[in-house]
């Protein structure tokens, strides 16, 4: 058996050096070679996906751009006809407005005017009466001149039947006039 030699005294064996064979050579290089063109390759479709992937986010934001002006537009016109029909319901609400109040009017000056024709109707229900006896003391007295022979005529009863009719006529006048001068209902 042999001492154990201290590292520092031993000598390195001498190995042979052998040149590497050319065809390793050949196969590193083409390894690289075939590296760098699956590389290429690789970056190649990656770049080609990227692109279609740009070109189609680029579409969709045309599409949603166009869309946006189109709904921007939308709501503009829409926004305008509101803005009219808040106008033509302001309008509409101040003349509701006035015609309620013109209602309101109207309604008191038919409630004036019913409570007139009812007094004008209470006030000339007796000169309908008066005119009743009138036509009736017309006709008494036509039948009268025209079934009597004028020899026969009785001039009194005739004097006394136009003296009738004549101060029945006359309160008729009155009765008339004093219809005419009641006031007339207010207008307000």
């Amino acid at each position: 058996m042999s001492w154990p030699v201290a590292e520092s005294h031993r000598r390195p064996l001498a190995t042979p050096r052998r040149r590497t064979p050319r065809v390793m050579w050949v196969v590193v290089v083409s390894a690289f070679l075939c590296g760098g063109l699956l590389s290429a390759a690789g970056f190649s479709i990656g770049w080609k996906h990227e692109a279609q992937r740009g070109s189609s986010a680029e579409s969709a934001l045309a599409a949603a751009t166009a869309r946006t002006h189109l709904l921007s537009t939308q709501l503009a016109s829409a926004r305008v006809a509101l803005g009219a029909a808040q106008a033509h319901s302001s309008t509409l609400a101040s003349s509701r407005l006035a015609l309620t109040r013109l209602d309101a009017t109207l309604r008191k000056s038919l409630a004036d005017a019913n409570s007139a024709r009812a007094g004008v109707a209470a006030a000339a229900a007796p000169l309908s009466a008066e005119l009743d006896r009138i036509a009736s003391e017309l006709h008494a007295l036509s039948g009268y001149l025209t079934s009597t022979p004028s020899s026969q005529l009785d001039a009194g009863y005739v004097q006394a039947q136009v003296s009738y009719l004549t101060k029945t006529v006359d309160g008729l006048r009155s009765g008339v006039e004093a219809l005419a001068v009641q006031p007339a209902p207010s207008r307000r």
